[in-house]
């Protein structure tokens, strides 16, 4: 009897939690008509805390023609934001970039104008191993 007072209990505040609506706010609103993409999209080096290296191809298509620009931003470091490469009007572009960091960086797409900000990805950077603070010394005996 316990048991099944507690599983109705669970049935009537489940689904409020469910039903929860969710505001406009809390959601970038950026064009669907744009498709953008990172390759790859995610580089592993061997230890924490150790750059990764990756030649990455960004491409782009919209359906309007548009002077955009490319932006790299690393939020771990402040005013980190950089132009990378530009496009006059046009509604497709490609374009390589060397990687180079320890931290996730986000790659933006944005007018040349008024740098709004059309689309946006991230390149993650991840690890085999945990970096360690301990010194491995090797002993005979």
């Amino acid at each position: 009897m316990y048991s099944n007072v507690k599983i109705s209990r669970y049935l009537l505040i489940m689904p409020i939690f469910l039903i929860s609506p969710v505001k406009a706010e809390d959601s970038p609103t950026l064009p669907s008509n744009i498709s953008f993409s990172v390759q790859p999209q995610q580089c592993v080096t061997l230890r924490q805390g150790r750059n990764c290296y990756a030649t990455l191809t960004i491409q782009w298509q919209k359906l309007t023609e548009q002077a955009l620009c490319l932006h790299q931003i690393n939020t771990k470091q402040a005013n980190s934001q950089k132009e990378l490469f530009c496009w006059p009007k046009g509604n497709k572009g490609e374009t390589s970039v060397s990687f180079e960091s320890s931290d996730n960086l986000t790659y933006q797409l944005r007018t040349l104008e008024d740098k709004k900000l059309i689309a946006e990805t991230e390149m993650v950077v991840s690890w085999v191993h945990k970096s360690t603070t301990r010194k491995r010394r090797w002993r005979l005996f």
